[in-house]
């Protein structure tokens, strides 16, 4: 994650004067310190080493991932691959050839891009400065997402299947978790919601904050964002008894000091000393450790760093495995994505002290070389003994090195629960082994325990029932003072913490205000009726939001425990139109929720031709549009909103098509006037489709051959298209 590190902040001054401002290209780019400390390391042989650190002092190439669902994809992908790529391959600039952009290779489905261009290069040459507007345009629509190569990685690990309860720790700024709903969805069919949930937490409101804008490009209403400190991430009890909601998958993508990180971040270098480590190695571990607890028996954990250093990887997961004796496991993952450059965990280190000199055992550290809160936790920088290291399989975990593939440096390990933590854990394991044996008796096995069994409940540490026993203790004083109050709509959380208006859940059968919108817009009983709530703002609510049963069932058993920042996809927004029947109108975000839930009449097909005519102008006349698609508007009330959809699947054999391959369904949000029809969509999202309909391109600076007018915004400012579209 690399944004633990405490900064040494001198206020940009030095002996009273200000600092001199250094160019990017002028920052120092070594640190003899670091070159000491990891060629004692021998992460690499002596051979390797200056091929590493020179890696290193470069600057990093840029990485995206084609995101969304699987079809959308799939058509990004094949538009970068047939118009940009060969364009590009065929560029020189100044004499030089330049790199085109090429799949990283051990990327599912090619999903995954890099390319080494210049900054000056994008300006220098068209194709170059249209590929790069493509991006922009398409990361600000939720299509593309800048990612560093190697931050792509731990997802991958943990096997997310659309059914999973699953938990991201540390998730700002919020790449890894998109990856996380992305598989989510991965095989849910069309017009369904998964029954899964992602939790994504933050311990930094800001940064939690940040996860929001990631949320809002995905449209997914399995995921909640919260903001409690990782360590600490509250228990959600299952009603009155005393089990714990656990998860199926947990991400760990720890703070760190990120010094795998030097080729982008590259005042590292500066800053980098040994003790970075000691001060976060703690935090670290409590973190892999509440995970631990979380997670369900069979589940799996991810734990990964942007660094390279041992104290924060391997010495974090060997005594995490080794405090809780057997109940965790590393998981060999060495045969998945076998085109992914690594190499194995290390099982021998030295810790370096203040001093600059390096140690094997914490003996003999004295104050003068380490602090008295480093010396506190100094036995947990250090491995294990040499046989406990080979019994715990550290060469399972994972060491990306940057010179292998072209990437930053980063650490995953993969971890598997295989037997109960907690106290309430054993308890319900006893139960489930009693019942067994029970009715192992009743059909004349006997009644002997098996040996994994036995040995699962006797191993219990003392420290481990110690803190769960205090855990448990204060559930149970804060229920009985009240504290563990339902989520309810009369009772909504108020947390001056939090700088938003709280959700409250609402009920159609007790709204009637929200009843009628379902009613004038025809949503089917096939849509859950249970999912939808708002931010009340004294008394009144201006948007509708709309969040899977599985959201609402967790909400609901968290009660005022979770600080949740923001979940929900919006699907309503109140209407500024007075002359308008229903006082809401659709919101583009809401809408792939919505389409297969809406009432007939307000999804209307159209044929390639409206498609232009809706890109191409503002608010078109109806007349403008094909018979049977001005007729099927017609027939919706005025002032209202409507769904316009082309399937490129119906319209196969049609003469006219779009300029690029499209299979994925385009629904597109309009407002239906008196005489014209408007889209509700804004600037970049009209950018794209131009683009990848008409083949037409502008820059993000208006440069190129589209002049963009939005139509949301357009010169119209009194119209309702552009009054309606915002609440």
């Amino acid at each position: 994650m690399g944004r633990g590190k405490k900064s040494r902040k001198d206020n940009g001054h030095v002996n009273g004067e200000r600092k001199r401002y250094k160019k990017f290209e002028d920052l120092p780019r070594d640190n003899k310190n670091l070159r000491k400390y990891y060629q004692a390391q021998k992460i690499v042989s002596e051979e390797e080493f200056p091929e590493m650190i020179e890696t290193m002092r470069t600057i990093l190439p840029t990485n995206f991932r084609i995101s969304g669902s699987r079809q959308q994809a799939t058509d990004i992908r094949e538009l970068i691959m047939t118009e940009f790529v060969p364009h590009i391959r065929d560029t020189q600039i100044d004499g030089v050839d330049i790199e085109a952009p090429h799949p990283l290779p051990w990327y599912p489905n090619n999903f995954g891009w890099q390319f080494s261009i210049p900054r000056m290069a994008l300006r220098k040459s068209t194709e170059l400065r249209g590929f790069h507007s493509f991006l922009v345009t398409e990361t600000e629509i939720g299509n593309i997402s800048r990612q560093e190569a190697v931050s792509m990685v731990p997802p991958l690990f943990l096997d997310v299947r659309s059914d999973h309860m699953v938990l991201d720790m540390c998730a700002a700024p919020g790449s890894k978790t998109a990856q996380l709903i992305e598989a989510l969805h991965a095989d849910a069919v069309p017009g369904t919601v998964p029954t899964g949930v992602v939790v994504a937490n933050d311990a930094d409101y800001k940064r939690a904050c940040m996860l929001v804008h990631q949320m809002n490009r995905l449209n997914s209403p399995n995921i909640v964002v919260t903001n409690h400190s990782g360590e600490r991430f509250p228990n959600i009890l299952k009603g009155s008894s005393r089990e714990i909601v656990q998860f199926d998958r947990i991400l760990c993508d720890v703070p760190c000091s990120g010094d795998g990180t030097t080729r982008k971040n590259v005042r590292v270098w500066e800053t980098w000393h040994a003790d970075d480590a000691h001060a976060l190695n703690p935090l670290q571990t409590k973190i892999l450790q509440r995970a631990a607890y979380l997670l369900k028996v069979g589940g799996r954990l991810v734990y990964s760093t942007c660094s390279l250093n041992p104290v924060e990887n391997e010495a974090v997961v060997a005594h995490v495995l080794e405090h809780f004796e057997g109940a965790l496991k590393l998981v060999d993952v060495s045969t998945q994505l076998p085109e992914l450059k690594r190499r194995q965990g290390l099982k021998t280190w030295k810790v370096m002290t203040r001093d600059g000199e390096m140690h094997d055992t914490p003996e003999n550290i004295g104050p003068e070389v380490a602090s008295r809160s480093t010396r506190k936790h100094m036995e947990g920088f250090f491995p294990l003994s040499a046989e406990r290291m080979d019994e715990l399989h550290l060469e399972r975990c994972m060491r990306i090195y940057p010179h292998l593939q072209n990437t930053g440096g980063f650490f995953v390990a993969v971890l598997e629960k295989v037997a109960p933590i907690g106290v309430n854990e054993r308890k319900k394991a006893a139960e489930a082994l009693e019942r067994a044996q029970q009715r192992a008796a009743a059909r004349g096995y006997g009644e002997e325990t098996p040996m994994q069994a036995e040995d699962e409940l006797k191993r219990a540490a003392s420290d481990d029932e110690g803190a769960e026993n205090k855990r448990q203790k204060i559930d149970e004083q804060e229920e009985g003072a009240g504290k563990r109050t339902p989520y309810l709509p009369d009772s909504p959380r108020e947390d001056p913490a939090l700088r938003e208006s709280p959700f409250v859940f609402l009920d159609p059968s007790t709204n009637k205000e929200l009843q009628a919108v379902l009613d004038y817009y025809g949503i089917k009983d096939s849509m859950s009726h249970q999912g939808f709530l708002s931010r009340m703002e004294n008394g009144l609510f201006r948007s509708v939001y709309y969040v899977a049963d599985s959201v609402r069932q967790l909400m609901e058993l968290a009660g005022q425990r979770l600080r949740v920042v923001n979940t929900g996809i919006k699907v309503f927004g109140r209407s500024t139109v007075k002359e308008a029947e229903c006082t809401y109108r659709l919101v583009c975000e809401g809408v792939p929720q919505l389409l297969a839930h809406l009432g007939d009449k307000f999804v209307i097909e159209m044929t390639f031709n409206d498609l232009r005519v809706l890109i191409e102008q503002v608010n078109p006349l109806l007349t403008q549009l094909s018979d049977e698609t001005r007729r099927r508007i017609e027939a919706v009330d005025t002032s209202c909103s409507i769904i316009m959809c082309y399937d490129p699947a119906k319209h196969v054999e049609d003469s006219e098509k779009p300029h690029t391959r499209l299979t994925a369904l385009l629904a597109i949000p309009c407002w239906r006037g008196a005489v014209s029809v408007s889209a509700h969509i804004n600037k970049n999202q009209l950018r794209s489709l131009n683009h990848r309909v008409l083949g037409r391109t502008a820059n993000t600076d208006g440069v190129g051959d589209l002049k963009l007018e939005n139509n949301t915004a357009s010169s119209h400012a009194d119209s309702p298209a552009a009054n309606a579209q915002n609440p």
